[in-house]
């Protein structure tokens, strides 16, 4: 390896490694409150808003009629949704509500997320399929993590009647379990 490119590479190791953790420029953030932490949760891409409905990350927070939609062309394979924890808090499990649950035919026509990779900022990794419900379901990990972040990555969709967009309804850690 010639000499001058040795001290690129090692600013790329360098820096490569906390970049992971911080928002990325083109990432949409909201931002809640809560008893056991400050929570921002950031995602990588937004639907255009249609027809009086918005699709951003603060629909996450906002109940069971809305939803945060991924705004890239085809099913959103690769778009990454992320919460922030400030303080860092221990957990294990969450509440997911997958797709746009606003109605039966609303949840029917936007795709839904089939398979997610968490990854966190203590080094947890896994993999999950989910079911395709219009109602909660618990993601339980293997074991207990205590990360600043953790991030799902959509991996495979329940694709729509009519149309590719991906859409979540809720992701919600249970705090109360181990940090009361």
């Amino acid at each position: 390896m010639p000499r001058r490119l040795l001290p690129a590479l090692l600013l790329a190791v360098v820096f490569a490694a906390p970049a992971s953790a911080q928002t990325k420029e083109k990432e949409t953030c909201a931002e809640q409150s809560g008893q056991f932490a400050n929570i921002r949760l950031c995602v990588s891409s937004v639907l255009a808003p249609q027809a009086g409905n918005s699709y951003g990350p603060q629909n996450i927070f906002d109940g069971e009629d809305k939803a945060w939609c991924e705004g890239v062309t085809g099913y959103g394979i690769g778009e990454t949704l992320t919460l922030h924890y400030k303080p860092a808090v221990r957990l294990r499990q969450f509440s997911f509500l997958n797709g746009y649950p606003k109605s039966p035919e609303t949840y029917r026509n936007n795709s839904r997320v089939k398979q997610f990779r968490i990854q966190t900022s203590d080094g947890f990794a896994t993999t999950v399929t989910v079911p395709d419900t219009q109602t909660d379901h618990t993601i339980k990990l293997s074991r207990a993590v205590k990360p600043a972040w953790v991030r799902f990555t959509i991996l495979e969709v329940y694709p729509g009647a009519k149309g590719s967009d991906t859409c979540i309804a809720g992701i919600v850690a249970n705090l109360e379990e181990l940090n009361n």
